[in-house]
């Protein structure tokens, strides 16, 4: 006869130096991956860190799977320092599974005896669907621009889909004008290190040459703050960030990547040839014309614009 054990023995983590452990995961991480990807490590595992300062005197530092719970939820209640907003589904889902990485690690390198990651619970729950701003919230944000900088700023997300960090990046030689005003824009610090070319059209021209004239720009950084320095992904997040709440259309453009968005769906609401995808893939940096897709967040507006069906030259053709 087996008899039910209500208090059964749960292996744990003697984790009183879990900062350190995390801290030797980074410098060994920083040796196999790419810097920004390092610095998206640290960023997600501080999470962990700040929770445990005050967690771990209470739970005696033993950490186990009822503690790695408590965690999950204390992540559902943290606001993003960039955002002010609650942490996303993915950014949760994001850190809980660096976490597992990290025991795994430490596991493989006998810094623990024993793989704890299946300890430490999944997120549950789809992302909330982001809508992209419509065209009439995007005249309001270019609008609620305080300098020529930021309003060439804005203009350049709206206009190209850049990301902020390739926008941060630029430098005044990597423009180049056609005789419309419109031109191409060399990104060479792209994703992954990834170098490519984008397009803008007259009207992201204009705002362009607004600035350059009016700076007084020819060589050198494109987007500059305090004492002339190159605006940092950061900052150039902050500027989008502020203009967007001065506009009113802070859930619509929360920053640069809505933006991004936002282009994503204007350039395939108004191209519906089968090329499309894979040059909006081009503009964006994308290697897949998947993941491109699903930057365009089109509406049920677009679809009953768009909609047809057999049926109407079926009833011709039964005639």
């Amino acid at each position: 006869m087996t008899q039910i054990n209500l208090s059964p023995r749960r292996p744990f983590i003697d984790a009183v130096n879990l900062s350190e452990l995390v801290e030797a995961y980074i410098v060994d991480a920083r040796l196999r991956v790419k810097p920004h990807t390092a610095d998206a490590y640290d960023y997600l595992l501080a999470h962990l860190l700040r929770w445990w300062a005050g967690a771990g005197p209470p739970l005696g530092y033993r950490l186990d799977a009822n503690g790695w719970r408590l965690f999950e939820g204390w992540l559902a209640q943290q606001v993003s320092t960039q955002s002010g907003q609650p942490l996303t589904l993915n950014t949760r889902r994001s850190c809980l599974g660096r976490c597992r990485q990290v025991l795994r690690w430490a596991y493989n390198l006998d810094y623990l005896d024993r793989d704890f990651s299946g300890d430490v619970p999944s997120v549950l729950g789809t992302p909330a669907q982001r809508a992209a701003p419509d065209g009439g919230q995007l005249v309001r944000l270019l609008a609620a621009a305080l300098t020529l900088r930021d309003q060439a700023l804005i203009a350049l997300f709206i206009g190209t889909g850049v990301r902020r960090a390739e926008a941060a990046a630029l430098d005044v030689e990597d423009l180049t004008f056609h005789a419309d005003g419109g031109g191409v824009i060399d990104v060479r610090k792209g994703k992954g290190n990834l170098p490519r070319r984008v397009v803008f059209d007259t009207a992201c021209g204009e705002y362009l040459s607004a600035l350059l004239d009016g700076d007084g720009l020819r060589i050198g950084p494109l987007f500059c703050g305090w004492k002339g320095k190159r605006l940092t992904p950061k900052s150039v997040y902050r500027v989008v960030k502020d203009a967007c709440v001065r506009a009113g259309i802070d859930e619509r453009g929360r920053g640069p990547h809505d933006l991004r968005r936002a282009f994503a769906t204007e350039w395939l609401r108004h191209r519906r040839d089968l090329g499309a995808g894979q040059l909006l893939s081009m503009q964006l940096g994308h290697t897949s014309q998947a993941t491109s897709l699903l930057y365009s967040k089109q509406t049920l507006d677009d679809l009953q614009n768009n909609f047809t069906s057999p049926l109407p030259d079926l009833r011709k053709s039964g005639k």
